[in-house]
C-alpha cells in the first residue's frame, strides 16, 4: 500500500455511475413513455440530441427540456412536463459500473476509510445514492449543494477529510474529470487517480490513470480483487 494511505475518496457520476449509459437509457425510456406527445419525434433522434444537450450532466438542467422542446418545434409546456419527469425518474435508471461495488468492499476490507464528493442538488444526488444502494459504503459523503461549495474548489476536499479525520497527504481521489475532480483534489494536496474518459482529449496532469475502477487495488499497493469476488 501507498505510505501512510488511510482513505480513498471518490467522485459519483462518471466514475462510480456509468452516467452516460444510464442517461441513455432513460431518454430511450422517456421517449417510448411520452410517444403520444412526441409522435413526430424520431426516437434516435430525440435520443442524439437529448445526449448533445445534457453535456455529461454539466449543462443546466432547464436547458435541456426547453432545448429539447425548441429543436423539434414542439408544445412549450411539454419543457416542464419532461423536466419533472428527469428529476423523478432519472435516479432509478441510473447503473453503476460493473466493477463499482466489488472495488469499494475490496477497499473498505483492506482498511481503507472511503469518501464520496459529488456536485449536484441533493435531492437528485441523494435520490441517486439510494437507487444505487451504495450510500453505506461510504463513511463520508458530501454533496456540493448541501456544503455550500462544489468540486473543484479545495473547501470541499479539506472538509470532507476532515469528516473522515485524515490529513491530504494520506489520502487519494479518484474522478473522472480532469478540472473538477483531479486538478481540483492536487490543488488540496491529495493525489489524484484519473478514471480515464474516452472522450477526453486534454492534457492529462493526473498522479495515476486508470482504465477500470479494478486497477486501483493495483495502483495503491493492494493485492489483486480475488475472481471469486466478481
Amino acid at each position: 500500500m501507498l505510505p501512510d494511505l488511510q482513505a480513498a475518496l471518490f467522485d459519483l457520476d462518471g466514475t462510480l455511475l456509468d452516467r452516460r449509459r444510464s442517461f441513455e437509457y432513460f431518454v430511450r425510456d422517456q421517449w417510448k413513455r411520452f410517444l403520444p406527445f412526441l409522435q413526430t419525434v424520431d426516437r434516435e433522434q430525440y435520443v442524439e440530441v437529448l445526449i448533445e444537450l445534457d453535456g455529461d450532466g454539466y449543462a443546466p438542467r432547464k436547458d435541456l427540456s426547453t432545448g429539447m422542446v425548441a429543436q423539434f418545434n414542439l408544445p412549450a409546456h411539454l419543457a416542464e412536463t419532461l423536466l419533472i419527469d428527469y428529476r423523478a425518474g432519472f435516479p432509478s435508471a441510473c447503473l453503476l459500473f460493473p466493477d463499482a461495488v466489488r472495488t469499494l468492499s475490496f477497499l473498505r476490507a483492506s482498511g481503507l476509510k472511503l469518501g464520496l464528493i459529488t456536485n449536484g442538488s441533493v435531492q437528485m444526488q441523494t435520490a441517486k445514492l439510494r437507487c444505487l444502494a451504495i450510500a453505506s459504503a461510504f463513511d463520508a459523503v458530501l454533496i456540493s449543494a448541501a456544503e455550500g461549495c462544489s468540486k473543484p474548489h479545495i473547501q470541499i476536499f479539506h472538509r470532507a477529510l476532515g469528516r473522515l479525520g485524515v490529513k491530504p497527504s494520506q489520502a487519494v481521489f479518484v474522478g473522472d474529470h480532469l478540472e473538477v475532480d483531479v486538478a481540483g483534489a492536487r490543488a488540496a494536496g491529495m493525489l489524484a487517480i484519473w478514471r480515464r474518459d474516452p472522450k477526453c482529449r486534454g492534457a492529462i496532469e493526473a498522479d495515476a490513470v486508470i482504465e477500470e475502477l479494478a486497477d486501483l487495488p493495483a495502483f495503491l499497493g493492494l493485492p489483486d480483487i480475488p475472481v471469486d469476488r466478481v
